[in-house]
């Protein structure tokens, strides 16, 4: 049985953490994205950016263990799978200085 959420942020208060699929670790951890197809690739990056879309965010770690799951954090971006828990570092963005236009912004 995995723990809720906020049973797992209260544990590690520093970072966050979310039960994802496991075949996402070798791309969220180390940026590799080889043993994956493009469909699950654009799952996952689909889960990244509405997930940390005003934060920027690196994945720290996921647990050895796993388990078969319908209920995760990914539900609306993949089916019943093998998940484990992922715990990722929060930064803020960066501070925009008064007067400066906003990120992204076109000269």
């Amino acid at each position: 049985m995995f723990l809720s959420k906020s049973e797992r942020d209260a544990r590690h208060p520093s970072l966050v953490s979310y039960l994802l699929p496991t075949h996402w670790a070798c791309y969220f951890i180390n940026d590799d994205p080889s043993g994956l197809e493009d469909d699950e690739i654009a799952a996952a990056d689909a889960w990244w950016q509405e997930t940390f879309s005003s934060r920027s965010a690196s994945c720290v770690d996921a647990d050895e263990e796993y388990g078969f799951t319908a209920h995760h954090d990914a539900a609306g971006y993949c089916l019943a799978t093998d998940c484990t828990i992922y715990r990722f570092l929060l930064t803020p963005p960066p501070a925009v200085p008064a007067g400066a236009p906003p990120l992204g912004a076109q000269p």
